[in-house]
C-alpha cells in the first residue's frame, strides 16, 4: 500500500508575466516516482482574479521560501517522504515548465476564491521533476494557500 502526504504553504504574489509558477511541488529523487491526487489552490486576497494552471517542470526554479515535508506530512504519520520531495513556494529564477498545460481556470478577485483539483487517476510525477500552480496568462497570481497530496 502506497503512503499519503499532503503539503501545504502561502505563495507570493507573482509578476504580472506569463508562467509565472506560484508553487510547485518538486520531486529530486534520482529514481522514485510522485503520484500527485489533489491539488488545492485559494486566494488570499482580492487583489486580482486567479488565472490559474496545473503544468510540469522539468528543472526546478531557484525558489526563496522551501516547505520540507516530514513524517507529519504523512497521512498515518509513519514515514518521511521516501521521495524527498518539496514544496516551493516563491522564486527569484522560474521553473522551466513543459507545457502545454494540463489544466486552466479562472477564479474571480475574491478572498478564498480557488479550486480543489482531485484527480482519480494521479498525476505521475517522475524522478527529477516538478508539478506547478501558475499563471498561463500575463497577469499576477494573487497571495494564495497551495496545498498538494500525493502519494508515494
Amino acid at each position: 500500500m502506497a503512503n499519503r502526504y499532503a503539503v501545504a504553504g502561502r505563495t507570493a504574489a507573482t509578476a504580472a508575466t506569463a508562467d509565472n509558477v506560484a508553487a510547485e511541488l518538486w520531486n529530486p529523487h534520482g529514481t522514485k516516482s510522485l503520484y500527485v491526487r489533489e491539488v488545492w489552490v485559494f486566494a488570499t486576497t482580492a487583489t486580482s482574479a486567479m488565472n490559474l494552471g496545473i503544468v510540469r517542470s522539468t528543472a526546478k526554479g531557484t525558489s526563496t521560501l522551501t516547505v520540507t515535508p516530514d513524517a507529519d506530512n504523512a497521512f498515518d504519520r509513519r514515514a518521511v517522504p521516501p521521495s524527498g520531495c518539496t514544496l516551493e513556494l516563491t522564486f527569484s529564477a522560474q521553473p522551466t515548465l513543459a507545457t502545454p498545460y494540463l489544466l486552466r481556470a479562472i477564479a474571480p478577485t475574491v478572498i478564498g476564491a480557488g479550486w480543489v483539483w482531485p484527480f482519480p487517476q494521479p498525476i505521475e510525477v517522475v524522478a527529477g521533476t516538478g508539478l506547478c500552480i501558475a499563471t498561463p496568462m500575463a497577469v499576477a497570481f494573487p497571495v494564495a494557500d497551495a496545498t498538494y497530496v500525493w502519494d508515494e
